[in-house]
C-alpha cells in the first residue's frame, strides 16, 4: 500500500477506534498491510464508515432512554440527520486525502486551500446541527434534545481528538 493510501486508511481506522474506544486495535494498526490496492483502500474506508455509523447509533440508543412514542419520531429524523452528516464526512475524507497527497510537498497555497476547506467543513457541521435543532425539538422534550446533542458532540470530539493525535502536523 502506498504511503498516501496508508495515511488515509490509518486516519479512518483511528476515527473508528475513537468512537468505539478499542485501543488494542490501534496498536495492531501500527504497520500498514502489504499489497493493498486502491480499491481495497476505498473498501476499507467504506467499511470503517459503516462501523462508525453503527457504533454511533448504538451509543445514541444507549444514551437516550427514549419512550416508544419518542422513538417513532426520533429515529427517522436521526437517520435523515446522519445522511446529511455523511455528506459532511465525505468532505472530511476528501480533505484528509488531499492533505495526504500533498503532505510531503505541501506548499503555502495548498495549505491555504486545505485550511479554507477545513473551516468551511466546520461551518457546515454547525449549520447542520442548527438546522436539525428545531426538528428534534418537535419530536423530543428539550432535555432529551440537549442529551442527544451532548452525545453527538462527545462522539465528534473523540473522533476529532483521534484524528488530531494521529494525523501529522504540516511541515
Amino acid at each position: 500500500m502506498g504511503k498516501r493510501n496508508w495515511f488515509v486508511v490509518a486516519g479512518f481506522c483511528l476515527v473508528a477506534l475513537g468512537v468505539s474506544g478499542q485501543s488494542a486495535l490501534a496498536q495492531q494498526a501500527a504497520q500498514p498491510p502489504a499489497g493493498d490496492t486502491q480499491a481495497q483502500v476505498m473498501e476499507e474506508i467504506q467499511l470503517t464508515r459503516v462501523a462508525i455509523n453503527a457504533e454511533r447509533q448504538a451509543l445514541v440508543t444507549k444514551g437516550m432512554d427514549l419512550t416508544p412514542d419518542e422513538m417513532q419520531g426520533f429515529w427517522p429524523l436521526y437517520r435523515q440527520y446522519r445522511l446529511e452528516a455523511i455528506k459532511v464526512g465525505d468532505r472530511i475524507v476528501a480533505l484528509i486525502t488531499t492533505y495526504a497527497d500533498n503532505y510531503e510537498t505541501l506548499t503555502d497555497d495548498m495549505a491555504d486551500k486545505l485550511l479554507t476547506e477545513f473551516v468551511s467543513i466546520e461551518k457546515e457541521r454547525a449549520r447542520l446541527k442548527a438546522k436539525y435543532l428545531p426538528k428534534f425539538k418537535k419530536v423530543l422534550p428539550p432535555r432529551k434534545v440537549a442529551r442527544f446533542y451532548q452525545i453527538e458532540n462527545k462522539m465528534d470530539i473523540a473522533i476529532l481528538a483521534e484524528m488530531a493525535e494521529n494525523i501529522p502536523l504540516a511541515r
